[in-house]
């Protein structure tokens, strides 16, 4: 190589080290600038997204507040839980992290597939998703959430919190006076947008636990809701927490005091239970049930139940999924309570409403005595139990004679009945205290019938003519003109036969007929009333005519022992019909337990002469589609006790029971023997019933 060539041979090296140079300032210049820009322009943005990436501000649910019988026993509280939530991560493989949380948590119903399902019905998708509750107190729950925690590395997206929950520790004990919580919906949140409830809060569906979810009065808020706090703390990358830094401590809701008496409750449950049980043997389609037990000084409930049970824990605790099939049965509807919102034919107890408007009209004196010969004689009379014989009052009303009572309201006219009836509180809502959505229930009436009616015949006849009117429209089209002369008279024909019979018709079923007011004075034909209203009805009667509002809340406490609200007794109305008039009735209902011949005379033989009972009977046909009305009967019974100063009542029903007495007034027997403290008579096996 000549030294020319050499010099070219320097000069493009010089050249192109120049340029690998050149490359190398500007990248170092740019990687500077970077850095720069990172470390002195963004850095207080970035040091604010580090803090927010390692602090975490957790909300702290409040707990709820307890729900407690009249002597402080708790029936419904709180728990700890551990939830376990999941949320998408960005740039994170998140079917492998499920696959990891199925693993660890060892339960073989959340599969990958179950947990991918719950994160697809998740409604509000930007909240994390609740994969499973575990009970705080059980050692496989900590032994679980020990597991998770040792595996967080492989679990981003997935957090445990501790919260209380709801539990009732008698599980479906007074369950539909309790209700339950679930879920808030959307809608329900719109309504309550004012009250800063959030998308996966718990809210009262029903019972209690709905009415006194929440409410602000004068600027005091008063619930069992209660507020929420709040806590700061720093995490590490994978979601641990590494220490507290700020608390705020939630308020826990208000404590709520019923006025039912739990061991009451327990014995009325148990046994309907058992009687219900026993009836089921007999006729398949039982099953269901209701009672409602009253202190006739003030209204207050007692006890309240309604079957079959409906267990408030199981829709807190995943349960209801397992048991849809059992909740959404649509014959046993174990969601309805039937104490309120069930409305049954009262059958026979609804005698001493006969028994008072006669007596008051005074058209029947209680010494008056006919002849029952086994059916009221006139027409439309219905048969009698059996034949009786010579009756007053007193007799009938122990034996329970149709004869009797028909004939008495057949003297007095329905006005006068359905005006006391009215009085009692019979065919409207009690405006019970701490219940929802009671049923109005039917008190029959002349006006009441053509209201019901009058639509049902008109409906008809406008469908008979629109029907007539079509066939003709067809039969006319292409018709000459003398057989559109022939249709048309025809037609008119017909039009004036549908009219005729719907006069016939309408007339007949929009008129009071005798026999309405037979089956009406005896408690059967359209008569339907709630349960709670038949009680309200013999508590009335029991002390002299004081027509108590029922009511189920006594008082709420604050969760620093402050008094925030007293229920006081209310009084709903008075009854017109004089003391000397209510005190025959009663009379007359004390015979049916103590004379010999008295349809409920063995239920309370065995109890102490100073605790009479006053009661009343009553087998009612359940009106229903389907059921035969020879053997298909709801059996009822009402009674008061003390006889001479009366403090206790109740009414019972039993579903297909066929007759009150061995069924419904059963309960009744163990419900009175419980108030009264009979221990013998609880320990005693009767009719088949032990509640010891």
């Amino acid at each position: 190589m000549g030294d020319q060539e050499k010099e070219n041979w320097k000069l493009k090296l010089s050249r192109r080290l120049n340029g690998y140079l050149a490359i190398v300032i500007f990248i170092f210049i740019l990687l500077t600038s970077r850095l720069f820009f990172l470390q002195i322009v963004n850095a207080q943005e970035f040091s604010k997204q580090s803090a927010e990436n390692r602090i975490r501000i957790n909300p702290i649910e409040a707990r709820r507040g307890d729900i407690l019988d009249r002597n402080g026993q708790v029936l419904a509280t709180s728990q700890p839980v551990y939830v376990i939530t999941i949320r998408s991560i960005p740039n994170q493989d998140m079917d492998a992290v499920i696959n990891n949380l199925s693993t660890y948590l060892e339960d073989p119903e959340l599969t990958p597939a179950a947990i991918k399902e719950l994160i697809k019905n998740n409604p509000f998708r930007y909240q994390p998703t609740e994969i499973k509750r575990l009970p705080a107190s059980d050692p496989r729950a900590i032994a679980t959430v020990t597991r998770l925690e040792e595996h967080r590395k492989d679990l981003p997206g997935v957090n445990i919190i501790e919260e209380p929950q709801r539990y009732y520790p008698y599980g479906p004990l007074a369950g539909h006076l309790l209700g339950y919580v679930g879920q808030i919906t959307q809608q329900e949140l719109e309504a309550r947008k004012e009250e800063n409830y959030g998308l996966n809060d718990k809210i009262g569906k029903s019972g209690i636990e709905a009415f006194l979810e929440y409410s602000n009065e004068g600027g005091r808020e008063v619930g069992l809701r209660g507020k929420k706090g709040a806590e700061q703390v720093e995490v590490d990358a994978y979601n641990r927490k590494v220490r507290d830094l700020v608390t705020l401590p939630p308020t826990p809701g208000d404590t709520v005091q019923l006025t039912i008496d739990l061991k009451l409750q327990q014995t009325l449950e148990k046994a309907m239970d058992q009687v219900i049980a026993a009836t089921k043997e007999r006729n398949p389609k039982a099953g269901g049930g209701a009672a409602v037990v009253l202190d006739v000084k003030s209204g207050a409930i007692l006890a309240l139940a309604s079957k079959p049970d409906m267990n408030p824990n199981d829709f807190v605790n995943g349960n209801y999924a397992k048991k849809q099939g059992y909740y959404n049965d649509p014959r046993l509807k174990p969601l309805f309570n039937r104490a309120i919102q069930g409305v049954y034919p009262p059958g026979s107890v609804f005698k001493p409403i006969t028994a008072l408007a006669a007596l008051e009209s005074q058209v029947v004196k209680p010494s008056d005595t006919i002849y029952d010969a086994g059916r009221y004689w006139k027409p439309g009379g219905i048969n009698c139990l059996a034949v009786h014989g010579n009756v007053n009052l007193y007799r009938a009303m122990a034996v329970s004679c149709n004869t009797y009572f028909q004939w008495a309201g057949d003297m007095t006219g329905i006005e006068k009945i359905d005006e006391v009836a009215r009085q009692f509180g019979l065919g409207e809502p009690t405006g019970a205290i701490g219940l929802q959505g009671e049923a109005a229930g039917i008190l029959p009436s002349p006006a009441w019938k053509k209201e019901v009616f009058a639509p049902v015949w008109n409906r008809w006849l406008k469908n008979q003519e629109a029907a007539i009117e079509k066939k003709y429209a067809g039969l006319l089209a292409g018709a000459s003109a003398e057989e559109k002369n022939n249709l048309l008279k025809q037609k008119e024909r017909e039009l004036n036969q549908v009219k005729a019979q719907y006069q016939i018709n309408y007339k007949f079923d929009t008129t009071w007929q005798p026999f309405d007011t037979f089956l009406t004075s005896m408690g059967q034909g359209a008569n339907n009333y709630t349960i709670i209203q038949l009680a309200n009805y013999v508590a009335t009667l029991a002390n002299g005519g004081t027509r108590w509002r029922p009511y189920l809340v006594e008082k709420v406490i604050g969760a620093d022992g402050s008094l925030k609200k007293q229920y006081q007794p209310e009084i709903a109305g008075k009854v017109t019909i004089s003391p000397e008039v209510m005190a025959e009735v009663r009379r007359a209902m004390l015979e049916v337990t103590r004379s010999s011949e008295g349809t409920a005379g063995f239920l309370f033989r065995d109890f102490p002469p100073n605790i009479q009972v006053a009661a009343k009977t009553g087998t009612a046909q359940t009106g229903l589609a389907g059921d035969d009305k020879n053997s298909d009967f709801y059996g009822t019974f009402v009674a008061f006790a003390p006889y001479d100063d009366p403090q206790i009542a109740l009414a019972v029903v039993i579903e297909y029971a066929r007759h009150g007495g061995d069924s419904a007034g059963v309960v009744a027997r163990a419900v009175l023997a419980q108030y009264f403290g009979l221990t013998e008579i609880l320990n005693k096996p009767f009719n088949g019933v032990s509640v010891e």
